[in-house]
């Protein structure tokens, strides 16, 4: 496979605090009168596309009358051939022609508005979205009020192995659309993000792979018997890894060290790591939320999705 590597060092421009209970304190961000489009923006939406801009001081994309969006659902089977319906948010451009589609898996809070609204800044930038709730057969997660614990046990008890046939129904859902042009990415947010990389190696009808600050290594179970870091001989699908140098439950050491055995084993891989920016740094319903960290991250995701996923 080409090799393909960064050292990952950008600059972004607040302290992140700590990961630690204080982030239950959530608060919803407008995008109105958000400063800092700049120049930056402008170049972006130039050689990106609209999508580029879909951070920056613009409405919500979840709101824009020109794209489709709707609740659907597609099919999986589980371990012992069940098969489920699971829940899903869809959104496309509504431009004819063929195109590239995108997964877009949710943090360990579910499928909410800021993930459906991620999926439509896909939209905007031409690919089809699809959101999966991949919690449909164990319903909603415990309220964040409760604390990260319950949060943990809950994901917990969900096998690695039926998330992955759910993200592989998911793909041959997106393959099977008539606007498909057969390809088909991956983009993950923390809980997400391991997810994203975990199916770079498990899920090889992907043709690419996003992962923002998902956990790289951690304490095996059955049900999670591998991580990021185990992996790295096994992923097939070209790999954009974001991470926040200031992240608490991520250190950089780790992203390091990823990027190091996916350069050992000769993958196409591209690991950052952005200063000043901590966990979540994308998320802008977070305090966390990281503007310029964001932006940039944003940037190489649809230039990344852009090598691969268009036709």
């Amino acid at each position: 496979m080409q090799r393909r590597n960064s050292t990952g060092q950008d600059a972004a421009l607040e302290r992140d605090p700590a990961l630690d209970p204080t982030l239950d304190q959530l608060t919803r961000r407008t995008f109105l009168g958000r400063a800092g489009a700049g120049t930056a923006g402008a170049v972006a939406a130039t050689v990106l596309g609209p999508g580029a801009l879909a951070q920056d001081a613009r409405p919500r994309a979840l709101d824009d009358p020109d794209l489709h969006k709707s609740d659907i659902t597609f099919p999986s089977k589980n371990s012992e051939g069940k098969v489920s319906e699971i829940k899903a948010f869809l959104a496309t451009p509504k431009t004819e022609g063929k195109r590239g589609s995108v997964i877009v898996v949710h943090e360990i809070f579910g499928l909410n508005d800021h993930i459906k609204d991620v999926a439509c800044r896909l939209a905007q930038a031409g690919y089809s979205a699809l959101a999966p709730d991949l919690f449909t057969r164990e319903g909603a997660p415990p309220p964040l009020s409760g604390g990260f614990g319950p949060l943990m046990e809950f994901v917990g008890k969900i096998p690695d192995s039926q998330i992955m046939g759910d993200l592989k129904a998911g793909a041959h859902s997106l393959k099977a659309q008539s606007s498909s042009n057969g390809k088909v990415g991956i983009v993950g947010f923390c809980w997400g993000g391991r997810v994203s990389m975990l199916a770079a190696a498990y899920v090889p009808d992907l043709n690419a792979a996003v992962a923002y600050y998902g956990r790289i290594s951690g304490d095996k179970t059955a049900n999670q018997p591998t991580y990021p870091i185990d992996l790295a001989a096994k992923m097939s699908v070209p790999l954009l890894g974001h991470f926040g140098a200031e992240d608490q439950a991520i250190p950089p050491e780790q992203a390091a060290k990823l990027r190091a055995a996916l350069q050992d084993h000769h993958k196409t891989a591209e690991i950052y790591v952005y200063e000043k920016a901590g966990h979540a740094f994308n998320n802008d319903t977070r305090e966390s939320y990281r503007p310029e960290a964001a932006k940039l991250a944003w940037q190489r995701t649809l230039a990344w999705f852009g090598r691969y996923l268009k036709a």
